[in-house]
């Protein structure tokens, strides 16, 4: 009886040591992403901002230049009038009229794509907003219509078929977050799964050590 109840006694000493460890694990894993999460935000914020003044500025300089172009073609139109070339005139505000029907139907086939993109990529576990706004550029640069008018891979595969690749894809596994880890980590052995024996905790180290890990595929996944 009391084997047993020293046995029992191992084995509650046992769970709660696989407990711990476990906990243990799950705050470093917490304590990961949230440093390179921050290390992404603060190198990435710059960036952002130099790209969204100058996206402003040639939005602005844009928006100023097909104003002009405009009052210079009615400016035409107008003189064509006063001189009685009533069919030139004519003719000026068809094709005027044709190219902006062109581009507003043009706007319309990108709107329905990017709408269909920001669809397939709504509900994947990005690491925050930039990377989608990445993943969605990556992804829309490659698309074309087919013949039959539909928005698809230039491989010919379909917007949702390519978006799953694109997730597999471990080249672009920095744009998610971390899985939580499930189960007591006894299966094989992956990529990237578990830092080199003997490393220090991530406690221990710095923000710059921390990513470079993160980068070298180092450090724990989530799975």
């Amino acid at each position: 009886m009391a084997d047993q109840d020293n046995q029992n006694h191992g084995n509650d000493e046992n769970q709660e040591l696989n407990s711990n460890k476990s906990e243990q694990q799950q705050v470093n894993e917490d304590l990961v992403e949230r440093l390179v999460k921050e290390r992404l935000a603060a190198n990435l914020k710059p960036i952002k901002e130099k790209l969204d003044g100058a996206f402003t500025q040639r939005d602005e300089a844009l928006q100023k230049i097909a104003a002009y172009e405009k009052e210079k073609r009615d400016a035409e139109i107008a003189r064509l009038k006063e001189e009685g070339k009533h069919k030139e005139a004519f003719e000026k505000q068809i094709a005027e009229e044709r190219a902006a029907r062109v581009a507003l139907e043009q706007q319309n086939l990108e709107l329905t794509r990017n709408n269909e993109v920001r669809t397939t990529l709504t509900g994947l576990n990005f690491r925050n907003e930039k990377a989608v706004e990445m993943a969605f550029q990556e992804i829309v640069g490659q698309l074309v219509r087919n013949e039959q008018g539909t928005w698809v891979h230039r491989s010919g595969v379909s917007i949702k078929d390519f978006v799953k690749t694109f997730v597999d894809d471990e080249d672009n596994s920095f744009l998610f977050a971390v899985k939580a880890s499930s189960g007591s980590g006894s299966g094989g052995s992956k990529k990237g799964g578990t830092p080199p024996s003997g490393a220090k905790s991530v406690f221990d180290m710095t923000q710059e050590e921390v990513l470079k890990l993160a980068m070298e595929g180092k450090l724990p996944k989530r799975t």
